[in-house]
């Protein structure tokens, strides 16, 4: 199994996100991962239309749970759509088991 695999098996990583690319650190115990996401529509966080993706946030880093005793660091550029109500916003991203890194 391929470690991008192992680690979205792990974690919950579900489409439209897949992990990119891991960066391990052995030395200072720490995993990096960064997620990217297949072309999709995405949903205006405030009235919850489907539209088209816009552009996307600066990128995040998620410290998540460790992995064994690594630290587990997740970035992402989360999308933003432009909702012709309420303009350009941010989508709402989720936890892991759900789709994308936690605390987003």
């Amino acid at each position: 199994m391929q470690d991008t695999k192992l680690f979205e098996t792990n974690l919950g990583i579900t489409a439209p996100w897949h992990i990119a690319r891991v960066e391990l650190k052995t030395e200072e115990q720490r995993v990096d991962l960064w997620l990217e996401h297949d072309p999709t529509r995405w949903r205006c966080p405030d009235c919850g239309e489907l539209l088209a993706g816009f552009d996307h946030a600066e990128e995040r880093t998620w410290r998540h749970l460790d992995t064994c005793q690594f630290q587990t660091h997740l970035h992402a550029e989360i999308p933003r759509v432009q909702c012709p109500t309420h303009g350009v916003k941010q989508v709402k991203s989720r936890g892991p088991s759900r789709g994308v890194a936690s605390r987003c």
